[in-house]
């Protein structure tokens, strides 16, 4: 299976602080991916190195076969979009002004939408159901309907790879399954590969191909839901006792009970 994403001896940190020590992965082609850990892991600091919103202290990106640091900033935007936590932007924009900011890695001279790059906005608008509300402004939008029109902004730049730092995160139980929804079907029409960082266990299980467990800004685990969503892996990563079983709506398992793990010296 060919990989969209190949990271070698990643290190990352911040202020001389190194988060990430060395992250070696490769995230497969058309596949989601959800990265899991604790707070601090360094999760959302690897997204970030990926996606060129941090610089990393050495090592290798490699994107689609290129090496990230040899491409100009361009050629990545039209391989690869990132969404961060909580992205912001003036509220007087509309949708379709947002998501036309997709657009912006493939224009030229005066940078004029063509006929091409407005058919294209239109389409990322109906495929994330935002359509109706495209001469809406962001501010008055729902939590929900502000990450799908985000997504279709990311859908816009006509990329492979969609990024995202915990898409769910501040959303209800029903927005929450309404973005991932959208993201699984654009990965089985578009086979867009896409790689997020999710907080929520069950929901990576249930949505992803593969899980990516971290602890302490290393690898831990990485496989498919069965292989890595064990009760030895939530020991490990997240320091609690879980009781695992399959989720018979999906087929994946699912951590229905946990408590913090108990120490090895409580008895003594």
């Amino acid at each position: 299976m060919e990989n969209s994403i190949v990271t070698r001896q990643l290190k990352v940190g911040y202020d001389g602080n190194i988060i990430v020590p060395g992250f070696d992965a490769e995230i497969k082609k058309g596949k989601i991916t959800s990265i899991i850990g604790a707070n601090g892991c360094g999760k959302s600091t690897v997204l970030k190195a990926i996606g060129r919103i941090i610089k990393a202290e050495s090592g290798v990106v490699i994107i689609n076969d290129a090496e990230m640091l040899k491409m100009r900033s361009n050629e990545i935007a039209q391989q690869m979009a990132i969404l961060p936590q909580s992205p912001s932007a003036p509220g007087t924009l509309t949708c379709r002004e947002l998501v036309s900011y997709g657009r912006f890695p493939y224009q030229k001279g005066l940078g004029k939408l063509s006929a091409e790059d407005k058919q294209i906005i239109e389409w990322a608008l109906c495929v994330t159901n935002m359509s109706g509300f495209c001469d809406r402004e962001i501010a008055g939008l729902s939590g929900g309907q502000r990450q799908r029109v985000w997504i279709a902004m990311a859908l816009a730049q006509q990329t492979g790879i969609i990024l995202l730092d915990e898409p769910t995160t501040y959303l209800d139980l029903a927005h929450q399954l309404e973005v991932l929804e959208l993201l699984k079907k654009l990965n089985v029409q578009q086979n867009t590969t896409i790689v997020m960082v999710l907080h929520d266990l069950n929901l990576a299980s249930r949505y992803s191909d593969y899980l990516l467990a971290m602890k302490d800004g290393k690898i831990e685990k990485y496989g498919t839901a069965d292989e890595v969503m064990t009760a030895q892996m939530l020991r490990t990563c997240f320091g609690i006792d879980g009781s695992i079983a399959t989720d018979e709506r999906s087929g994946k398992p699912v951590c229905y009970s946990y408590e913090l793990s108990k120490k090895d010296d409580e008895s003594q």
